[in-house]
Formats: C-alpha cells, structure tokens, sequence
C-alpha cells in the first residue's frame, strides 16, 4: 500500500514538473526527457524488507546484535504428516519459544537516556516528604528492608507475569490443542506515566499448555532461571567504550489466582490452604472470615515443603505441591516474599460482579421497589457516561434469569464494563432506592475500595481508610449474603501488600493481558498452528525490537487538528503575551495516550478548598514556544455525596490559564447526573496525588 501511494505521489510530481517545463519553454532532447523521468522511478522501494528474514537483517543493522526467539527442546513425539501426498509418521519436536531477557535489557538501555532514567530515579526526592506514600516497589517495605537494593540502588527491578491464552476458537472441538502459556515481563524502574502499555511489556517465553503439563515449570523455565541468575551477579555490557554492568533482579511475579498458585508450587485455589499469602484453611475461612492468621515466611515453607517430600506429611495439609518451584534457586527472591494481588481478577472480575448481582437480585425480589430486568437494560443505554467512560459503558444484557438466579446466571460484562457498572450503579437506581439502604452502603464501600486499590500512589491515610472499608464491606456482606469465594478474604492481605511492594495497580493483570490480543490477531491472521510457540517467539520479538528502537520511554505528545492562529483569535487572548505573533490551536492533544480536549474536565493541583479537589472545564488548548497551556471554566467542589460516592461540583463564570504542569491530566472527567436533578457530579476512578 505505501508502495502504490508513493508511486502515484511521484507519477503525479513527474507530470507537473514537465508541465512547468513546457510552459517555460524550456526544451531537452529526448534522452534527457528520459533521465529526467527515470528520477520518478522507484522499483521495488520496499525490497530490502519484504521478507521476515530481510526485515530482521535490517533491524541488525540500525542496533547492537538484536533479541532472537530461540526453540527449546522439550520432547518428541510421532505424528502423521502428508509428504508428497503420502502419509508418513514422522518425529516431531516439542518445543518452547525463549527470548532471553539478558539480551532484550542489553538492547533497552542501549538507549543513554534510559540509563540515565535509572539514574534519575534513584535521586528524586519525594513530591510529598511529609506524607507516607506508596507508589513504586521502591517505596514499599521490601525496598526498603533489603541489603540489595541498599547496595546497589539502581538495580534493575522486573515484573514477571503468566497467563495462558487460548488462540484457536474457544468453542471448538480442539480447544485447548492452541492454548499457550506466556511470560512477559515489565521494568519496575521505568515512570508509571511511560511503562503502562502494551509497548512496555516485553515477551519473554511462550510453551503451549499441553506441554507445561507434561514436562513441568522446572524444565520449561529453566534457560530463564540461568539468565534471571547471570543478572543477579551483574552483567557486563559495553556500549562503545562506555562499560555498563547490568544488574537485574525479579521481584514481582504477577498472573491471576490460578497461574500464581501453578508456577510457585502451590496447590489450586480450590484446596483446603487456598491463600498464598498466610496460612488460613478453608474450614476456618468459612467458620470466621474476619480472623487473622499467621503470615507465610521462608521457615513455614522451608519446612513443610521437606515434610510433604519425605512423605510425611499430604501436600493437602499445608497446601503445597512436591515439585516446589524453580524460582526460590533465586538469591534475591522467594515466593513467601512475593506480595502483590491482582486487582483485575479479585475485584473486576471477583468481588465487584458478584456482589452487583446479589444487591440487585435483593432489590428484584422486593417487588414494592419494581426494578426488572428490562428497567436496568433502559438504564444502562440511556444513562450520560461522558468521554472517557464511552468505550467501557456497561452492556444492557440483563435477564430476569441474571436477577432471580444469581447462583446459576452469572453477569456478562468484562473487567472494564463491572467496573464502571459498579461506580454508575447509584445513579441507575436511585429513584428505586433510599439513601438508608444497607446494600447501598455495601456498594459505596466497594466503590471505595476498588478506587483506593486501583490508585497508582497510596497514602498512609488511604490506607487506614482502605482497612475500614474492608472491614465494613465484610461484615456486611457476610451477614446479607451466604457466599463465601476465595477473593473476598484476598481483600485482607491488600493493605499488607501495598505496605510491602507498593501501590497494587502497578501489578494489575489490566495491563498484561491486553497483550493478549497481539497474539491472537497474529494467530488469525496467520491461521497457522503448527508450531505456533515459534512463531509467536518470532514475531513478537520482531514486534519488541521496533518497540525499543522507537523508545517508549519518553514523552509523547500529538497534537490533533492543530492550527496556526494571531494570539486575537483565541478565547484565551487577555491571559496571553501579545508580543507572539501567532500560536498553536489544537482540536485537541494526546499526551502519553490521554486524550485532552474542549469539554473535559481535568483536576487541577492547585486547591481552591483543602478539603475537597478543584475541577476545571478544558475550554481551549493552546501551545505557545512548544508549552501547552489549558484555558479552563473553573468549577467549584461543593460537597462529597455519600451515596453516589462522588463529588457535587458547580460551574463557575470564572476562567484561567494554566500550564500543563498545573493540571493532573492522568486521566479526564465527566459531569454525571440523574434524570430530573439539575445537580453535577464528577465520580474517580482512583487517587493520584489529588486528595
């Protein structure tokens, strides 16, 4: 396609330039004509990359010796393949797909400027030095208490994550044959404002599931553990003269419930020791959920995992399985030391549907309040989400089953739709509900808590207020309800574990798991199964180089239908220097992939009242020498509605210019209301420093 346009581009040059020659009279000889049109040739423009094997000599070619996907020998097996038209048994190798990630961070910082970052890190002073904040691994516990990090500072710090993926169709007669499990891995060390896409998330190894099964973590992960080993020592790499020790250390393993439990030797979520992070039974979960029980810790895993290979004790008594894990040959980490829980699945697809179904399934059967099914269908549809929340509104799929049944009839939304269910659901319903409901207080402690967990920097006070939700919210819901499910006793450790390892939404599956989706467009665009480990190692290491060849660690910033207009044209003219003679006028910018815009509304980090956050309405952007400036309608924050778990805001007549720095634009607002209330409320996601 670029081909065709650059051809048609030049045909159409090639054509005017001897137009403006015949009208100048200006005349050549034929061979000259000739030459002059063989400069409007470009045959086979794109040739030197028009195959897999030509594009990667090419990539070697702009960078230091890139990442190649190599194949692991697993095992061998016979199958029956058509040569020449006859079937023939033929061995074929089970193999998996490695990426070493030695060499993908010799590539990463090949970039001084990313050196340079873990440099910066190290010497950036807190924003906030009287307030006890958690945000990065770097500002919890583990950090904190570890003589590496006191060592060596800088080290690199990496995320790994597990998922399996299924490739084929899901409802086939061969699901499960294509099912792959992948690792990818994350740089901790990296701002969260740059590392929370797909382009930030690098693949590691890629085995089919079949073959975990039969061979094992140890064997598959074993080429991973060498290099996870190599980086813990210190890695040697010169770039130019320059020499750079690359020293690396995992700290984070995240995946759902199920992956976690596999990969660390654990026994599945279903056993009677079902939490990874202390030692509660499932018989004393069920008899008192609020008691506390002892913390899992080397010694306790040390010893037990001896007794269940001695035999001398069942691994159902303690909840681990006799192979262990390959990740404790680590030095610098165990799995008793790794505290992080995945939001995504706990909440967005746990605790928050469930709980939104049996609340209205109450309501439903409360016949006075006359909520149906088809009343929160016509709520869902016609309710006002705003900009940002557009893409993820709910879907109005709900059944009368879905209300009556909720044991057997699950909600069908994705992780994104509970969410923001969840936070709108006061809103569908408040004409049906009173403000005194205990069910609604249930939800509001929800919101709370999805909104604490969710948020990138967690306060020390968040955090006490994070332990009264979980408090209430259980309390509540054990008493309404007779559902007990492994996730709503996660929500204890939470606190533990942003204490240790930070805030959790660096850690959340979100974000992973969309990676997902490259692999399966690859996989049906190809339609090509055989072998299919190797060739997702191929092309997502393709994938990756071009990734970090563009560097995705700095800021991007796009300006949409930018325009070039006098400093009068501007609704923002008084606040600006009349000595420039003209300035930018974007529709709109996209800043790191947040999209800022003329009717949104931003927080602003100056508060007008310190109890409550201050809005503003975008009402112009505007860039003046390569500064982004906001020309905002001030909003004013009037009180904090119980209920609806949001803020009651006012619009002002009063504007102001503010530069981009003044304002959070980590994610945009919209007003949100219900049906004949003239009153504006704006309800967050998460805290980020806004509080």
């Amino acid at each position: 396609m670029c081909d065709s346009v650059i051809n048609n581009v030049l045909e159409y040059v090639e054509s005017s330039v001897l137009v403006f020659l015949r009208s100048q009279n200006i005349m050549f000889t034929s061979e000259q004509i000739a030459s002059l049109r063989n400069l409007f040739r470009l045959e086979k423009l794109f040739d030197e990359v028009s195959t897999f094997q030509k594009q990667s000599r090419f990539l070697e070619k702009l960078s230091v010796p890139a990442p190649t996907s190599k194949d692991i020998l697993l095992s061998r097996r016979e199958d029956v393949r058509h040569i020449n038209s006859i079937p023939k048994k033929i061995l074929v190798n089970e193999t998996a797909s490695y990426i070493s990630i030695i060499d993908t961070l010799k590539l990463i910082f090949r970039n001084p400027q990313n050196r340079r970052l873990l440099e910066k890190e190290n010497d950036q002073s807190e924003n906030t030095p009287c307030v006890t904040e958690y945000s990065t691994f770097k500002s919890g516990e583990t950090f904190k208490t570890k003589d590496l990090f006191r060592s060596f500072p800088n080290c690199v710090r990496i995320s790994i994550y597990q998922d399996e993926v299924e490739l084929g169709n899901a409802l086939s007669s061969r699901a499960g044959i294509n099912k792959v499990s992948n690792f990818s891995f994350k740089i901790q060390n990296f701002p969260d404002k740059w590392n929370s896409s797909t382009r930030t998330v690098f693949p590691l190894l890629y085995c089919t599931t079949i073959d975990v099964k039969k061979n094992g973590y140890g064997r598959i992960l074993k080429p991973l553990i060498t290099d996870l080993k190599a980086l813990e020592d210190g890695v040697e790499v010169y770039y130019g003269s320059e020499k750079f020790v690359l020293k690396a250390v995992m700290t984070i393993f995240c995946g759902d419930t199920l992956a976690v439990h596999d990969v660390f030797g654990y026994l599945s979520p279903s056993a009677n020791y079902f939490c990874r992070i202390c030692q509660i039974s499932r018989n004393q979960f069920h008899s008192d959920p609020s008691e506390g029980h002892a913390i899992r810790d080397k010694n306790w895993y040390t010893t037990n995992l001896e007794l269940v290979q001695q035999g001398s004790i069942a691994p159902k008594e303690c909840g681990l399985k006799v192979t262990g894990t390959p990740f404790n040959s680590l030095q610098h980490f165990h799995v008793t030391e790794n505290f992080a829980l995945d939001g995504m699945h706990d909440l967005a697809e746990g605790i928050v549907p469930l709980t939104i179904q049996l609340v209205l399934s109450y309501y439903y059967k409360q016949k006075e309040r006359k909520i149906t099914a088809k009343i929160l269908n016509n709520k869902i549809s016609t309710f006002c989400y705003g900009f940002n929340d557009r893409c993820n509104k709910p879907s109005p799929n709900f059944t009368e089953e879905m209300l009556s049944q909720p044991k057997n009839h699950k909600l069908r939304q994705t992780s994104a739709q509970n969410l923001l269910l969840l936070r709108v659901l006061p809103f569908l319903i408040r004409e049906y509900v009173p403000e005194e409901c205990e069910y609604m207080k249930l939800i509001g402690h929800l919101i709370n808590i999805v909104r604490i967990i969710m948020s990138p920097v967690v306060s020390e006070n968040l955090l006490f207020q994070l332990e009264e939700h979980v408090e209430f919210f259980e309390q509540i819901f054990c008493s309404k309800f007779d559902r007990r499910i492994n996730k709503l006793h996660h929500l204890r450790h939470y606190v533990l574990c942003i204490r240790k390892s930070g805030s959790m939404k660096q850690f959340n599956c979100l974000q992973f798991e969309q990676t997902n989706k490259i692999g399966k467009n690859q996989a049906a665009t190809c339609k090509n199964f055989k072998n299919i480990c190797s060739s997702l190692g191929k092309r997502q290491c393709f994938r990756m180089i071009i990734n970090i060849l563009d560097n995705p660690f700095c800021d991007n910033i796009k300006y949409i239908s930018a325009k070039l207009a006098n400093p009068e044209e501007c609704l923002s003219n008084s606040y600006l220097d009349q000595s420039n003679e003209t300035v930018l006028l974007p529709k709109s910018i996209l800043v790191n992939g947040i999209q800022l815009r003329p009717n949104l509304i931003i927080a602003l980090k100056i508060h007008s009242n310190n109890l409550f956050p201050s809005y503003g309405i975008i009402r112009e952007l505007v860039v003046v020498d390569d500064q982004i400036y906001i020309l905002i309608r001030k909003c004013s924050t009037t009180w904090y509605d119980e209920y609806f778990q949001a803020y009651e805001v006012t619009v002002t007549a009063e504007d102001e210019l503010l530069s981009i720095e003044d304002c959070f634009i980590h994610t945009t607002y919209s007003f949100w209301s219900t049906p004949n209330d003239p009153k504006k409320y704006i309800s967050r996601r998460f805290y980020n420093r806004d509080y």
